[in-house]
């Protein structure tokens, strides 16, 4: 009896203990900590958690209370609030019988913020942005410059999807993440995608206009020739003035052709249309002087709906309908003779592109394929593929400084942008106005692309062929 009584005091006199056990998780504003109260006997915590402080002395400390805990055990708590890259103290606590019992005190660090990778680096506004990275709490904020974009998804703190917010005036903005009192600058800017299209005139005359040519130079752009829808051949040119904005009529001494070529500084070939889809093929050939065409010998051969391209002093014609799709032939000015390059690779038959860049030439084909040809080398090479829809052929190509502005293939409103030094492409803004247009001409003028655009001819009505401005880095 003595004995068991010793033993039942001694059980009783057993101490209550706190323990600060392990940090579970330490994030950015975020803590997750483990304590345990000890004893051997039946207790009642009237509360228990956690205290958090920046000092080890505990001045001002943050409290997490969980509340009232009966028996022996362990205990989690998860605390949130903390500035990120702070050193703070933890420890334990349970509240018995009016007396607080403390724990020992641990240190911990809470985490810095950091972004691992992020996708894409180019795209339009409503898109979504992926960032990933660590230590993201909630509130955090991203700007695409000064615009700050929606957050959809925080997933565990470590992977943000961002819907990407309208542009306000530029195209490549930095991306910032604000946490807290840090910021996060990405290590690669965001480029909008871009390009903008405004309608600054109309053809004159409210004609649809079909197999034309067109050219520019110093005096305007010109456009003509050809056929007007549901009427007779035109047998004459419009010139545009960029800055003035207006249209004024130009003679041409020559007969309405249909499918003639022409580059700045020569027009000729083509055909006369003597019934529907009849035609008798036309060989003039005229140097062009501003607004003035001179006659120069007739073509040795027939072309109709050859590209024509000026390189150095000569002119290149590349392909055409009639069986001549792979043909190239170049005149030479000086002598006044033409001669027959290497044949092309690919076929050419009316429905590509063709530009200069340096001392290449370019063709964008109807299937998308992009090829170079060195004129000095008379040599082909595929230099890369249109990444967009190439509908049903009839392409649009121009150059700004080193880029090249490829697509608007018939019955797509894509436009892209294709960097000639690099390779690399990037859509642009699709092309306003009537879907079913076609490109009529086009021209370059003071870093903006001017695209005159018809309806196709199923389309009915009096729909006048409209003049787009195309500013290429404009949003």
């Amino acid at each position: 009896m003595l004995l068991a009584v010793g033993s039942c005091t001694q059980e009783n006199d057993t101490p209550i203990l706190v323990s600060t056990e392990d940090l579970l998780f330490v994030g950015g504003d975020k803590v997750r900590i483990s304590g345990r109260l000890l004893t051997n006997q039946e207790v009642l915590a009237t509360d228990h958690g956690f205290l958090f402080s920046t000092e080890s002395s505990f001045a001002s400390a943050q409290t997490l209370s969980l509340g009232q805990k009966n028996g022996p055990g362990r205990f989690i708590g998860e605390s949130t609030g903390f500035k990120i890259g702070q050193t703070y103290f933890a420890k334990a606590f349970a509240d018995i019988n009016g007396q607080r019992i403390e724990g020992d005190v641990v240190e911990l660090k809470t985490q810095t913020p950091a972004v691992t990778r992020f996708s894409p680096t180019y795209a339009s506004a409503g898109n979504e942005m992926v960032i990933e990275g660590r230590n993201f709490p909630e509130g955090t904020k991203v700007f695409f410059g000064a615009q700050e974009a929606q957050i959809v998804q925080n997933l565990f703190e470590s992977k943000l999807t961002i819907r990407i917010p309208a542009p306000t005036g530029q195209n490549i903005v930095p991306v910032r993440l604000i946490i807290q009192d840090k910021e996060i600058i990405l290590s690669q800017p965001f480029e909008y995608q871009a390009g903008k299209f405004t309608k600054v005139s109309e053809f004159p005359g409210q004609v649809r206009l079909l197999h034309n040519v067109y050219f520019t130079n110093t005096a305007g752009f010109h456009v003509g020739l050809g056929r007007v829808r549901l009427s007779d051949s035109y047998q004459k040119f419009q010139r545009y003035d960029p800055l003035g904005n207006t249209w004024s009529e130009v003679n041409f001494p020559g007969n309405p052709t249909h499918y003639a070529f022409a580059s700045s500084q020569y027009l000729g070939g083509g055909a006369i249309e003597v019934n529907r889809d009849v035609f008798q093929f036309e060989r003039s050939f005229y140097r062009i002087n501003g607004s003035s065409f001179e006659r120069l010998p007739d073509l040795p051969f027939n072309t109709r709906e050859a590209m024509a391209v000026d390189w150095n002093g000569k002119l290149f014609l590349f392909g055409g309908r009639d069986g001549a799709g792979s043909v190239v032939r170049e005149y030479d000015a000086v002598r006044r003779t033409w001669s027959q390059k290497s044949q092309a690779p690919f076929d050419m038959s009316g429905t590509t592109a063709a530009f200069k860049y340096g001392e290449r030439i370019f063709v964008l084909a109807a299937s998308g394929q992009v090829w170079e040809y060195n004129p000095n080398q008379d040599s082909w090479q595929l230099r890369s593929t249109y990444p967009g829809n190439v509908g049903q052929g009839y392409p649009f190509a121009q150059v700004i400084g080193k880029k090249a502005y490829l697509g608007l293939y018939r019955r797509t409103q894509e436009l892209w942008e294709f960097d000639l030094e690099t390779g690399v492409w990037k859509s642009k803004n699709p092309i306003i106005g009537l879907p079913q247009s076609i490109n009529v001409g086009h021209f370059q003028f003071n870093g903006a692309i001017y695209i005159l655009r018809s309806a196709e001819e199923m389309v009915s009505g009096l729909i006048p062929m409209d003049l787009y401005k195309f500013e290429p880095d404009a949003i």
